[in-house]
């Protein structure tokens, strides 16, 4: 027989009936979850793992094929680079391949690995610039004698037969002048649906141009995140009006305050603020010229610059003219905030710029110059920002050395200009005329190449001129050349016909075609200037003759002219590829292109951006 529970246990079992339900239905739960979710749990893990090592073989395979590639190939990588790529295989070598409690695979991943991926990523940009490099070159290789021919000798060489391709060529022969120009600028906005020889040279032409908004040449509205992204604030924009022209004025209105958020981002400008602050810091202006960019850093920004030049009177003159602009300055520059403009009237120190002469070289010690010109920090580490707007010739490449070789430069901001100056083996004179020019004995750099992977690669000095032409000034405002350049074709003809060991120099004929109503008037001033005494021997119909064949001529000069300017900005992207290969050749990443201004209103539009 069963035993009785007490009245007491009775009342027990039914107040915790449903404490002990929720015990048996938790027991009963835990058992089921456990045997469902061990396999979920499992499966999941295993996924994750091969996803993981996926990624891990990946970057295994890359980073061996390009140490392979180091080891058999001519070219090799920087040391820092090849660092990069070993350290990044041992981590991966020595992560687990059997399961242990004792491993955090997923944090090994995140910290040891994941922290490699800048250079991975910088291995990635370097490859496409080479790429980049690899496509203009082969490009423009055999247009070389294009870029290279002198529109002087259009005729007497004949350019139009030799140089432009057949099919090129013979389709536009049969074109009225008219219809082939409405081509050319219609193909340039987009607007031309019709396929032509013409317009498949064009965007040919333009697909090897530098693109904005990758991963080296950005926008200004990605250099100033990357700037923040640095640890640096962005200046206000502020307005300049006077005391120099409209474009000197938009340029150094766009470029003074992205130098001034830069310099604080690297401790190297007088703004309060930005990493590595400590000693002194200055803007040097490299090439300063009228020292406009100088001005607006010190008086709109507040940073100390110092504006260096190669001619001591210019920079004489310089500083007495930013002494008048300094008195000026309240009522010439307006600060720009939020749509508002307001007068800057306050807190400007006259003291800020300074001027210095100086031919710089790759050698120059700007660190030195600072203190000298500053004797108040010669005790101190000087951070600098070295910068230049349009910096001349060899002044850039040179600007670019010294960012490498000097580490008191903590950030580069340089916009070149006047790529003709710059010095190739081919034609390694043209600077040495510029240096005895400026009065300076000193040696320079070769221009271009700078780089070690387009060693030995020459583009001409014609080429070289022919890359700081303006394509979209020409497109925007549909420009022809001038009428003298037909004219000057002309004479060139008509001298090596009759006297062809004769010299022209060219700088005797400058503007009289604007005194000129026709060929013949111009050719009786050229005659006279240049002592040729041709112009009477020739009869009428001799002038005659040429006016028949004029149109023609003008129209073939015309459409050449057109056609070889499409190379212009490919020319100038393979000068600036070049550039920032060198700078990545040298082991530094913050580096970029920037795309600083309009190239209608400022040609050369591309700044180069480097932050040590």
């Amino acid at each position: 027989m069963a035993e009785e529970k007490d009245f007491n246990d009775l009342l027990d079992d039914i107040f915790l009936s449903e404490d002990r339900e929720h015990k048996e239905s938790y027991e009963e739960g835990f058992k089921a979850g456990s045997q469902l979710g061990n396999p979920e749990g499992f499966h999941l893990g295993y996924h994750r793992g091969a996803e993981l090592g996926r990624e891990l073989g990946y970057y295994l395979g890359v980073i061996t094929h390009h140490i392979n590639l180091n080891q058999e190939s001519d070219e090799k990588y920087s040391a820092k680079i090849l660092t990069q790529l070993t350290r990044v295989k041992e981590l991966i070598d020595v992560f687990p391949r059997i399961n242990s409690e004792d491993h955090d695979i997923l944090g090994m991943a995140e910290t040891e690995f994941h922290s490699n991926y800048s250079e991975s990523s910088m291995k990635s940009t370097i490859t496409k610039v080479c790429h980049h490099i690899d496509s203009i070159t082969k490009y423009l290789t055999p247009l070389l004698p294009i870029a290279n021919c002198h529109m002087v000798e259009f005729l007497t060489l004949n350019h139009w037969e030799k140089l432009l391709p057949a099919s090129l060529r013979d389709s536009l022969n049969g074109e009225d002048l008219n219809v082939s120009l409405n081509n050319y600028w219609s193909s340039f906005e987009q607007t031309n649906q019709e396929k032509t020889a013409l317009s498949s040279w064009i965007q040919t032409a333009q697909s090897h141009c530098i693109k904005v908004n990758n991963e080296y040449c950005l926008s200004t509205e990605k250099l100033q995140e990357h700037i923040k992204a640095w640890g640096g604030d962005i200046a206000p924009e502020v307005k300049i009006k006077e005391f120099m022209t409209s474009k000197k004025s938009y340029e150094v209105q766009r470029m003074s305050r992205l130098v001034s958020s830069l310099g604080g981002a690297s401790g190297a400008s007088g703004v309060s603020g930005g990493r590595g602050a400590a000693g002194a810091r200055c803007c040097v202006e490299a090439g300063g010229g009228r020292g406009a960019l100088g001005a607006a850093l010190s008086l709109a920004h507040g940073a100390r610059c110092l504006s260096l030049d190669c001619d001591a009177r210019a920079a004489t003159e310089a500083a007495h003219r930013i002494h008048v602009i300094q008195k000026q300055w309240h009522t010439i520059a307006k600060r720009v905030n939020n749509g508002s403009e307001k007068s800057i009237s306050e807190g400007i120190n006259k003291n800020l710029h300074r001027f210095a002469t100086a031919f710089i070289t790759k050698d120059t010690d700007l660190s030195a110059l600072v203190k000298e010109t500053f004797p108040e920090y010669a005790n101190d580490d000087v951070r600098i920002l070295l910068t230049g707007l349009h910096t001349c010739g060899n002044l850039g490449p040179d600007s670019l050395r010294i960012f490498t070789t000097q580490p008191s430069v903590a950030a580069l901001f340089n916009v070149p200009c006047c790529y003709h100056l710059l010095t190739e083996t081919v034609d390694d004179s043209v600077f040495d005329v510029f240096q005895r020019d400026h009065g300076s004995g000193e040696e320079s750099s070769q221009g271009f190449p700078m780089s070690d992977y387009l060693r030995g690669y020459n583009l001409g000095r014609n080429a070289r001129m022919l890359a700081a032409q303006s394509i979209d000034r020409v497109v925007n405002q549909r420009q022809l050349p001038s009428k003298s350049l037909l004219y000057r074709a002309l004479l060139q003809a008509i001298i090596k016909k009759h006297l062809p060991n004769q010299l022209v120099s060219e700088g005797k004929l400058k503007r009289i075609t604007k005194k000129s109503e026709n060929f013949q008037q111009y050719f009786k001033m050229a005659d006279d200037i240049l002592k040729l005494e041709l112009f009477d021997r020739m009869s009428d119909s001799f002038f005659t003759d040429i006016k028949k064949t004029m149109d023609c001529d003008w129209k073939k000069l015309v459409l050449f002219y057109l056609i070889r300017l499409c190379l212009a900005q490919v020319i100038e992207g393979l000068i600036l590829l070049d550039r920032l290969m060198f700078l990545f050749e040298n082991g530094f990443d913050n580096v970029y292109l920037v795309k600083l201004f309009d190239p209608v209103i400022s040609p050369r539009c591309h700044s180069i951006v480097a932050v040590r």
